[in-house]
């Protein structure tokens, strides 16, 4: 059993919030993933490690200003570093910049102006022109990204509650960042979401794909999220280290002065013959990819077609 963890402050006449609950119900009967949501107030959020362990996956909702921003974001932390599947929508998008601009590009003072009008540096401003209940038209910078690989090379529809948003000073500074696989921006180049590199799934949005329920636009940004949440304890089982490997894990000689690891199909079968990758291209169907200079990671006897999809 999975279990997602929903921070924000809970209100029953918003159609955001219900949507997230029944979004997560619809999509995990259709993946056959199990799984089980808590949402959790803001204020009443215990941040503590051993707390937050127990959940597989964590949706930062709508809703600003949350009870206790600290909490959120001491949260939306937590699964950055951690790597726990996370999707911010709206609030939780404004609130995921203002953590990854604090503690990835050094803005100690970031924050909204929502939160603190007297911030240092105002990462989320007040939109010129509301969005509430707008649409745009969005793209994805990066096709070969989780997002561009979700929502395809064209053009979709978001929709929008909100009358706060990123602050376009600060979008050089996110886009040049090496840690950002992709940006979702409208005509004008206004930032409207992002997604981190190296993460199994850490996406924000402005706009609030749930506003699409049962569509085939940005609610398969919550598909795969679920889906992330579903296979990823599965993935991590399935894959091992092998250390001291390089690219070309036994083809250095038997006199090697560090300890390296066999490769698991040579030695089930007996040979030398298996080669995980040549330079940086991948030769073998078990190979997952470089984890250190001196390591790689390898999915036997599950073929890596079956455990990176």
């Amino acid at each position: 059993m999975k279990r997602i963890a929903i921070i924000g402050d809970y209100n029953p006449e918003e159609e955001a919030h219900f949507l997230i609950l029944k979004s997560i119900e619809d999509i995990s009967k259709e993946l056959e993933v199990k799984l089980q949501t808590k949402w959790i107030g803001s204020d009443e959020l215990d941040i503590s490690e051993k707390s937050l362990s127990v959940y597989d996956g964590f949706w930062f909702s709508p809703g600003s200003p949350y009870k206790n921003t600290k909490n959120v974001l001491s949260a939306i932390r937590y699964a950055r570093e951690n790597k726990l599947p996370a999707l911010g929508t709206c609030a939780g998008f404004q609130h995921m910049v203002i953590e990854f601009a604090r503690n990835v590009l050094g803005l100690n003072g970031a924050d909204s102006v929502e939160n603190d009008m007297e911030c240092k540096d105002a990462v989320i401003e007040r939109l010129a022109c509301s969005l509430v209940k707008q649409k745009e038209e969005l793209k994805i910078s990066d096709s070969d990204s989780n997002l561009g690989r979700t929502m395809g090379e064209g053009e979709f529809v978001g929709e929008y509650r909100c009358n706060f948003g990123f602050n376009e000073a600060y979008h050089s500074a996110f886009r040049e960042s090496d840690v950002i696989a992709a940006t979702v921006q409208n005509h004008d180049g206004s930032l409207r979401g992002f997604e981190l590199k190296d993460h199994p799934f850490f996406v924000g949005t402005l706009f609030i794909p749930q506003l699409d329920y049962k569509g085939d636009g940005p609610y398969r940004i919550i598909r795969s999220f679920i889906e992330t949440v579903g296979v990823q304890g599965v993935r991590e089982n399935k894959i091992r280290e092998l250390t001291g490997a390089n690219m070309d894990i036994d083809l250095v000689s038997d006199n090697v002065g560090w300890n390296q690891t066999v490769c698991p199909w040579n030695e089930a079968e007996n040979t030398k013959e298996h080669r995980c990758a040549v330079k940086d291209t991948s030769i073998c169907k078990y190979f997952c990819g470089i984890k250190y200079l001196d390591s790689v990671l390898c999915s036997y006897p599950n073929e890596n077609k079956d455990v990176l999809r």
